[in-house]
């Protein structure tokens, strides 16, 4: 059985502060070590339940936050920037499960601790086919192009909430309780290890029954950036139509298409302020 595994930071349990995220402070070797003892709580539950293979694709700002010497030994890890398939690198059709750890809620969420959507400074939302998408709800349709189903997700009980929404009845682990941005109840670390392992084993007892969120026929994003510059910048890419000052639209008939498309909005939309 083979699991990819996508970890981004803000959801770790006990990172809540801007300096816990921000690789230019001291706090944030801590917090890095953190989000490697938390992946390696996961990655032991995946193995515990009958995994044969786990990749970890580190999924947080730069993407080499992950301690490649502190990481289970027994998985894989890709590391580094920038990915083509960002967040969701190393998925394919062999996989058998994906689980999201250290996930947070979308960009403009109440509370929402590190509320944001792929790139805050950026973009303000994103609606697939007319529905708002996260980051949990865009990537999950990256591992249903290839038929693979999201087991579970960890982050806030905000995030929690948004992933059902988003994706369906997954398996979800709050590792922390939001109360403001920049401000979450913890779990115990001893509660924290309980929940990951009732919820993995449930996971893998039921893992044929978790959705495979699919996109068919013609599928449309739109982006909505904090500014018209990042708007107006964006209309470089011949795919992109302006729906309003700040709004672009791109779709396709194929997703993965589609969301290197989005990558490429994100470039153009983040090279100019």
């Amino acid at each position: 059985m083979k699991i990819f595994i996508s970890v981004d930071m803000e959801g770790i349990w006990g990172v809540v502060s801007p300096s816990h995220v921000n690789s230019d402070t001291s706090e944030y070797q801590r917090m890095r070590r953190l989000m490697t003892k938390e992946a390696n709580l996961v990655i032991d539950e995946v193995f515990k339940n009958g995994a044969t293979e786990v990749i970890v694709n580190d999924s947080h700002d730069n993407m080499d936050n992950l301690l490649i010497e502190e990481l289970d030994p027994r998985a894989q890890l890709i590391s580094g920037s920038p990915k083509p398939l960002s967040m969701m690198q190393g998925i394919d059709h062999t996989f058998d499960g994906i689980i999201f750890i250290g996930y947070h809620t979308r960009c403009g969420t109440p509370n929402g601790v590190f509320n944001h959507t792929y790139m805050g400074s950026t973009i303000s939302k994103i609606f697939i086919n007319g529905k708002e998408a996260g980051e949990c709800g865009i990537n999950a349709g990256v591992g249903g192009y290839f038929g693979i189903p999201v087991l579970a997700i960890s982050g806030d009980d905000l995030l929690a909430a948004q992933a059902i929404e988003e994706i369906g009845d997954i398996e979800t682990i709050i590792v922390k309780r939001a109360v403001s941005r920049y401000v979450a109840h913890n779990l115990s670390y001893n509660d924290l290890k309980k929940t990951y392992g009732e919820k993995l084993k449930n996971a893998f007892e039921n893992i044929k029954s978790y959705p495979v969120i699919k996109y068919e026929g013609n599928t449309t994003m739109d982006i909505e950036f904090v500014s018209e510059i990042k708007a107006e910048n964006v209309m470089l890419l011949p795919q992109a139509k302006r729906i309003n000052n700040k709004t672009i639209r791109i779709e396709s008939d194929d997703y993965l298409e589609l969301f290197m498309l989005f990558r490429a909005c994100m470039v153009l939309g983040g090279a100019i302020r």
